[in-house]
């Protein structure tokens, strides 16, 4: 299975986290809303004309910390790897996300 790299930006009071691949190549992207919620997005890639290429850029979630529609991910044949951690499929990679920053939120409150 193939591995892309990625990175997460969020930020802690709106409880918005953003995995997008790390690759040079991937310049814009368009948010395309899975569901009525505006809860989760799908980061489609989209070329010179603004026309979408078919790749995935990366996910955007709010509530984050309280997000439990794991279903409702993008099935993918690809590992995602965070810097210094191991590839995982997208839905275990973003609960390993989850479960850590609701630890951080655990020692700050």
């Amino acid at each position: 299975m193939a591995v892309v790299r990625a990175s997460t930006a969020g930020t802690a009071s709106l409880d918005v986290l953003v995995l997008r691949v790390e690759n040079p190549a991937v310049g814009d992207w368009t948010a395309d809303p899975v569901d009525g919620t505006g809860m989760l997005a799908v980061l489609r890639e989209v070329d010179e004309h603004d026309e979408a290429t078919g790749r995935i850029a990366g996910v955007e979630i709010v509530d984050f910390l309280h997000f439990d529609r794991w279903d409702a991910l993008p099935k993918l044949d690809v590992l995602w790897e965070l810097p210094g951690q191991e590839p995982l499929l997208l839905d275990e990679l973003l609960k390993r996300e989850q479960r850590r920053l609701r630890q951080q939120a655990k020692v700050v409150a």
